[in-house]
């Protein structure tokens, strides 16, 4: 990687420094780190003690003399205060002597906690003679005042005079903190970070700390979402449908219904609910969007039918269609109390299998276990062969670990439908869960041969392979099903191989695997962009480039774009943690830190 690149390294970091940041960003910075304490203990252990040594003996010295020089100095005072005016009359050498005396007489009143008098002799001796020391005295008095205003304002001083000044930005960071300036201590805190004047488990928590208050606030501000609310108590933001990608993968399972009963083909509801039917599935880009809108125009115009001709059975059958599929695409859209509206409206119409299995997930997705079951088992009830419901009922065994209950569904599904691939590939990754390796490459190969152009084998195989860590046959197995996936006229899955296999390559970062993730997180970006996943993948490599505006609109759509509440905080803590590193290479001073925090690391063939 070149060293541009690298530059990025250290300035996430400092950034990010408890691992919130790019995931490849703070990766490398810990080999860094832990090679630069390596070396730092063998090939410079000696050389550093001299030079501590040396350091700390000037130092103590220096403090001496100033006390010593200090102590002989008399302060000449005027009805109790120091005449100041006389004082600036001296030499230079004569001011900074009557300067140090007044601190340490204001060091002598902040012991007895007479905060006020020690301010005020501080501020005599910056008369006398600016110091950094005397403005971050200051401001530990007001620390103890508990004037945040003044703690931030002193110690900005301080820092003018002194940049690496690393007393006055911890305690300027912590005003920041208590003030609710997030953005502000974590930037003083990186500073520190670069500084190297404290350990990183004394400043990774602080800094954690405060990129997580920052992103809580973002998410409540921006999004109405309280993160101190259990997630069933939030109230859901309605939003965009998922990606296509995930949308084919969901309605994959289900066999495709274009018709209706008693279809009237001069009734509009009618044909706007067949043309809706037939939009999604057709799965394609467009498809799902166009099936959104008619699905709810259709139930619109079925509900006013509904109002003059509610007795009709064949009407309240299509309405029941209408209905369902709105409240399935509202669940998509993360609008429960519609979708839950609109599916019991269905069954009270006319129940069907499908909307049984819509209500178990949506009740599921509120944690509602006894009640998902049950309407699993009234779908089964409906229609005992219906392939779906076993399967769906097996992937919610399969999320809560009751691995022989899933393969047991998966395998009725295999045999309610022999043509739907989903419960086969289900069994090859139980198969894998349980440690059953040879049986995960058998049922693989079972796949492949019944369904020889279909990509989800490959992909999903390719997900196996690198989750055992064969990078070389995964990624083979990510292009094949990315050919195959572009020979389909309908999506089966997506841009998951595109993002799959720059998630691998991403495991072996060089310059040319770089390119070649970018290509891929562009494309897959292009291909869907309501994908989430895409744009977080590019989101990081943009950081890694230094592409860093780009990089916080990414990360920004993410969050917008994430279903649950986890998703969007982490998106939006990788957005907040990047806009401390622009920050941070935007300010001259600190930014030639970071250059030259890269040359030592580069002088010590480290990059």
């Amino acid at each position: 990687m070149s060293i541009k690149n690298k530059k990025a390294v250290v300035a996430t970091v400092a950034a990010v420094a408890a691992g919130v940041g790019a995931w490849y960003c703070y990766n490398n910075y810990r080999k860094v780190e832990e090679t630069t304490k390596k070396s730092k203990k063998s090939k410079k252990s000696k050389k550093n003690k001299k030079s501590s040594d040396s350091n700390a003996n000037a130092s103590a010295n220096a403090s001496a003399n100033a006390s010593a020089n200090a102590a002989e100095v008399k302060l000449n005072l005027i009805d109790g205060v120091p005449d100041i005016a006389a004082m600036k009359q001296g030499s230079v050498e004569e001011r900074s002597k009557y300067a140090m005396a007044l601190k340490d007489k204001g060091n002598a009143l902040f012991k007895d906690k007479k905060f006020e008098d020690a301010i005020q002799y501080y501020k005599y001796a910056i008369e006398l003679h600016e110091d950094p020391v005397f403005y971050s005295n200051i401001s530990a008095c007001y620390v103890s005042l508990g004037d945040l205003e003044k703690v931030v304002e002193s110690s900005t001083k301080a820092l003018e005079l002194k940049p690496d000044y690393s007393k006055a930005l911890l305690r300027r960071a912590s005003a920041y903190e208590n003030m609710g300036r997030y953005q502000d201590a974590m930037f003083d805190i990186s500073v520190l970070s670069l500084n190297g004047d404290f350990n990183g488990s004394a400043i990774e928590p602080m800094l954690e700390r405060n990129l997580n208050k920052q992103a809580l606030r973002v998410l409540k501000e921006d999004m109405g979402i309280d993160a101190s609310v259990p997630q069933l108590e939030q109230p859901r933001t309605k939003q965009e449908l998922p990606s296509n990608t995930s949308l084919a993968s969901f309605f994959g399972i289900f066999k495709p219904e274009t018709e209706l009963p008693g279809y009237n083909d001069s009734n509009e509801a009618d044909t706007t609910l067949v043309e809706a039917l037939k939009q999604l599935y057709s799965a394609t880009q467009n498809g799902y969007v166009e099936a959104d809108k008619l699905f709810a125009k259709s139930l619109g115009l079925y509900k006013s039918q509904l109002q003059s001709n509610g007795n009709d059975d064949q009407l309240k059958h299509k309405a029941a269609i209408a209905y369902e599929y709105s409240g399935i695409f509202s669940f998509l859209k993360n609008d429960l109390n519609n979708s839950i509206e609109y599916l019991n409206k269905a069954l009270e119409l006319h129940p069907r299998v499908n909307t049984y299995i819509y209500l178990a997930l949506t009740v599921a997705d509120r944690g509602q276990v006894e009640e998902y079951s049950a309407y699993f088992d009234k779908a089964i009830a409906l229609d005992p062969n219906c392939s779906a419901v076993y399967y769906h009922r097996g992937q919610m065994y399969f999320i809560s670990q009751e691995y022989e209950k899933a393969g047991k569904d998966f395998r009725k599904a295999k045999e309610c439908d022999e043509k739907n691939i989903f419960p086969y590939i289900q069994l090859a990754c139980l198969a894998y869960r349980e440690n059953k390796f040879d049986e995960c490459e058998k049922l693989f190969e079972e796949a492949r041969s019944k369904f020889p152009i279909a990509p989800e084998v490959p992909n999903f195989h390719a997900e196996i392979l690198a989750d055992k860590g064969d990078i070389e046959q995964a990624v083979k197995q990510y292009d094949i099903a990315y050919r195959l996936e572009t020979a389909q006229k309908q999506i089966h899955v997506g841009i998951a191989p595109l993002v799959g296999k720059a998630t691998i390559l991403a495991r072996q970062p060089t310059a040319e695997n770089f390119t070649t993730i970018g290509q891929l997180l562009e494309d897959a970006c292009a291909q869907d962009p309501r994908s989430e996943q895409a744009k977080v993948g590019l989101a990081q490599l943009k950081l890694q480039l230094e592409h860093v505006d780009e990089a916080i609109e990414l990360f920004e759509e993410a969050a917008k774009m994430a279903r649950t509440v986890d998703e969007k905080l982490q998106a939006i803590t990788f957005a907040e943690a990047s806009k401390v590193q622009k920050r941070i290479r935007a300010d001259p001073i600190v930014s030639k830190k970071v250059e030259e925090t890269l040359a030592n690391y580069q002088a010590q063939g480290m990059f």
